[in-house]
């Protein structure tokens, strides 16, 4: 599904991608590594293109070529992780109540990807006021999010399978709102039960929305 910072560019996101060889994809592929590893560690601020380079083992020239400008090279590094979670939350766009279900496995890959969920993190807190340069895009990933959760649930409920009385807007709010709550908690201690934690609250949520 296109997302709608698709169909609305955000000015200084990452630039239509020029045909490249299979090696070249594979540049690109190591310098978002190494940016996605950065950010998460230092944050995007403490963070320059010449160490990126450094990390993905290229030129900064050759960077460059690649991604003309750190933002750019920020954009790409958000567009790999939404594409992957989109495909993990979407891969049934109408999962009814088993859309809890989706979201609390998708907490299980947390572990195999410590460095995107930072990075993420990492980005959201940095971009919080209206002046950071990403604001626009990751305010609109969260809405479409809100958006598309909402909507899945409203689905269920015009089914009969979610009580009338929920409000599943707010609803939406919530869930997400505990993902981003738990996401924190786990990067400041990765000992807690995170996917444990996130099974038991699925079980919890479908017991009190379901009639």
């Amino acid at each position: 599904m296109t997302r709608q910072y698709d169909l609305e560019p955000v000015p200084g996101t990452s630039s239509p991608k020029k045909s490249v060889s299979a090696k070249g994809m594979a540049r690109r592929e190591r310098i978002v590594d190494a940016a996605t590893r950065l950010v998460a560690r230092n944050g995007s601020r403490g963070t320059n293109l010449a160490e990126i380079a450094a990390e993905a083992g290229v030129s900064q020239s050759g960077l460059l070529y690649h991604y003309a400008s750190k933002e750019a090279l920020l954009n790409a590094v958000l567009d790999r992780r939404d594409e992957v979670e989109d495909d993990v939350l979407w891969q049934d766009a109408d999962t009814g109540l088993g859309i809890l279900d989706v979201i609390a496995h998708n907490v299980t890959r947390w572990a195999g990807h410590s460095h995107t969920v930072g990075m993420h993190t990492v980005l959201v807190v940095e971009n919080l006021g209206d002046d950071g340069a990403l604001h626009p895009r990751l305010t609109s990933r969260y809405h479409v999010t809100v958006d598309r959760v909402a909507a899945v649930l409203a689905a269920a409920q015009d089914r009969g399978e979610i009580r009338a009385d929920v409000d599943t807007r707010l609803k939406a709010i919530e869930i997400i709102a505990f993902v981003n709550g738990l996401e924190t908690a786990w990067l400041l201690d990765p000992e807690i039960p995170a996917a444990r934690t996130a099974k038991a609250w699925a079980d919890q949520q479908r017991l009190a929305m379901a009639t």
